[in-house]
């Protein structure tokens, strides 16, 4: 059968239980279960064997607000904070630390990758990522509740910081960190072998 009239079946089915509760359910779970695919495995990228030793470090550095700087050949990291690259003179003003006594390595490097800090709309995906994902119905409530309510970000985190889901809420958070920094890697090996 052809893709348009294998859709065309399976919405004659959806027509005839659009009213069934029930029915339409179990069509849910269904596909939940077999169809679709999770963002997960969606989002799982396949780097090359040797990226992987870097992959939690930057992952780490980058949750810290850290800009860290990737050499793909000799798999270095250069890092340093993120107020340095918006200001730099305010940045030495409040460390004492001027750019040239960083000892940058990254400049001297024919080629890097640039990873960077999350945007607060990327963090906030994260939050709202995990907050859906979670089975316990009355923490899931209060994290959305704090999302969308004034101060997401530390109501957020007094809810996460005072209940028993602390360390999950690290390890997923950590996981989502380290599908960014192989997601970014990849395009950008890609875009160097273009």
């Amino acid at each position: 059968m052809k893709a348009d009239k294998l859709l065309e079946e399976i919405l004659l089915i959806l027509r005839e239980v659009n009213q069934d509760e029930k029915e339409l359910q179990k069509i849910l779970d269904f596909l939940q279960e077999n169809v679709i695919i999770s963002d997960e495995e969606e989002c799982e990228v396949q780097l090359p064997q040797k990226f992987n030793k870097v992959v939690k470090e930057i992952a780490s550095s980058i949750d810290a607000g850290m800009v860290c700087y990737l050499n793909p050949d000799t798999l270095e990291i250069d890092e340093f904070p993120r107020e340095l690259l918006s200001n730099s003179y305010l940045y030495e003003m409040n460390t004492g630390i001027s750019i040239d006594e960083l000892n940058l390595k990254y400049t001297k490097w024919e080629k890097y990758i640039t990873i960077e800090p999350l945007e607060t709309n990327e963090s906030f995906r994260i939050m709202e990522k995990y907050a859906e994902q979670l089975d316990n119905s009355r923490l899931k409530t209060q994290l959305i509740n704090a999302l969308n309510n004034r101060k997401p970000f530390a109501n957020f985190k007094r809810i996460i910081d005072n209940s028993e889901f602390r360390q999950d809420w690290f390890n997923f958070k950590d996981k989502q960190l380290q599908i960014h920094v192989k997601s970014i890697i990849e395009i950008e090996i890609q875009d160097k072998l273009s």
